[in-house]
């Protein structure tokens, strides 16, 4: 109930001896804590005693120096648990194999919730047919008469802990009615963890063949693509070769005839040269023959001279 001793037992005085009637409440009680305060005088609130702390703790009203009401074990009290998720269904069109008949053996189906029963023991759908012929006290009272029958006639034999049946059947119904509808949400929560664990084991098992599609995938969509435009890649192949191939030829015309144009310079070059030397040779040789001539020294010099005058700059 969420009660410590140092709030039991009032501070500096000793606990009077009082009658309080406590009140019980039930679960849809636990948050109407401000009607409840209402009924309680302001002395009991402010300086409550033993007795008025415990009715005050089960009308779920919070003490002096409380911010919130107190969160009693009882407050999931009579709550019926539901799953938020249904259980996965299997499709309609789903066969193991062709020849699976679904519409006289179809797949068993798994319950979400155990079937209705009566006296938390007998099944609904084995009383529900004697409401057509004895109404809806007979199978209460068939039930009833057949115990009777079978322990009167000592078909059914109690042993000498029998009676604890009764205990055990009382107390599966406080646990059930009180702590029950925590439990199965615990329950619950566990399950989908340990389904989420294994789950995640399937993946991590699974990822690698996941991947292996994925480039399979794309390796099949690159060769189709390939082959669909394998015309198109084959003609664009053969025209870069050419182009390489006339690139290569216009190359080497180039280079031919800039050697050839070379050697026609070279020549001509080496020709103007060497008519240069044998003019200049000649001429040297006249000028010295006649120089031994008194009688043609000068007109042989002026000849010269005319002669080296008109001579072209490239040739000197």
């Amino acid at each position: 109930t969420g009660m410590s001793l140092s709030r039991i037992v009032p501070a500096g005085k000793a606990a009077a001896p009082r009658l309080v009637v406590i009140p019980a409440r039930s679960a849809h009680h636990a948050h109407s804590a401000a009607p409840a305060a209402a009924n309680v005088r302001p002395e009991e609130l402010d300086n409550p005693n033993f007795f008025q702390k415990i009715a005050l703790r089960f009308q779920g009203i919070p003490l002096k120096g409380e911010a919130a009401p107190p969160k009693s074990m009882f407050d999931d009290c009579g709550k019926e648990w539901f799953a938020p998720q249904p259980l996965p269904q299997i499709p309609a069109d789903f066969k193991e194999h062709p020849d699976r008949d679904l519409k006289n053996f179809p797949y068993p189906a798994r319950p979400m919730y155990p079937p209705k029963t009566r006296m938390l023991m007998i099944p609904d759908s084995w009383l529900a047919p004697f409401h057509k012929v004895t109404g809806t006290s007979g199978p209460y009272l068939f039930v009833g008469g057949l115990a009777a029958f079978l322990v009167n006639k000592e078909l059914w034999v109690f042993e000498e802990q029998g009676h604890m049946t009764a205990g055990w059947i009382l107390f599966y119904l406080l646990v059930s009615r009180t702590v029950g509808f925590r439990i199965d949400n615990w329950l619950y929560g566990e399950y989908q963890n340990r389904m989420g664990f294994f789950k995640n084991l399937i993946e991590e098992d699974l990822k690698d063949a996941k991947e292996f599609r994925k480039t399979s995938a794309a390796e099949s969509d690159s060769l189709v693509a390939v082959k669909d435009n394998f015309p198109t890649i084959f003609k664009e192949n053969m025209a870069l070769q050419l182009e390489a191939t006339y690139r290569k030829n216009v190359q080497s015309v180039a280079t031919e005839m800039k050697r050839r144009l070379d050697y026609l310079k070279e020549t001509e070059e080496t020709k103007a040269r060497f008519e240069r030397d044998v003019m200049l040779k000649f001429i040297s040789e006249g000028v010295e023959a006649q120089a031994r001539d008194p009688k043609f020294k000068e007109q042989y010099i002026n000849d010269a001279i005319s002669q080296l005058k008109g001579l072209s700059p490239a040739q000197i």
